[in-house]
């Protein structure tokens, strides 16, 4: 019988997260608390790593841009970026790992519509935390 192969792992016992799209919304929906533990950016492939309270029910997560590009105190093109979590009523303590995996080719997009050329380097910020930032180059 032909081989059948287990579903691509991150880490043992996890399995490899679909990429999640980024929504653009000038109003970020509340969220539920969440901490990311690292982060990093591949291509057009923003991955973290957040933990929250919970282990009870399912919880949802999502990434999103107000669709503005602003500027660092450096002068350095960026865009600020929440990370959404619901939490879905959860009152579970237990500490949650997980890995999300988001699509970042809609800034780019919006980059290129902007009129400022196909490629670029974008600092980005999470939630506000300025120890939480990544560069996106495309």
């Amino acid at each position: 019988p032909p081989e059948t192969k287990a579903p691509p792992t991150t880490e043992e016992g996890k399995e490899a997260e679909a990429v999640m799209p980024l929504e653009v919304t000038e109003t970020p929906a509340p969220r539920d608390a969440i901490t990311i533990e690292s982060l990093s950016v591949k291509g057009n492939v923003l991955k973290l790593s957040v933990r929250h309270g919970g282990g009870c029910r399912e919880h949802r997560y999502g990434l999103a841009w107000d669709g503005r590009f602003t500027k660092t105190a450096s002068g350095e093109p960026r865009a600020e970026l929440t990370v959404l979590h619901d939490a879905n009523s959860d009152r579970c303590k237990a500490l949650v790992y997980k890995d999300l995996a988001f699509d970042l080719s809609t800034l780019q997009q919006a980059w290129s519509e902007k009129g400022r050329g196909d490629h670029g380097a974008l600092h980005l910020d999470f939630n506000g935390v300025p120890e939480q930032s990544a560069q996106f180059n495309f």
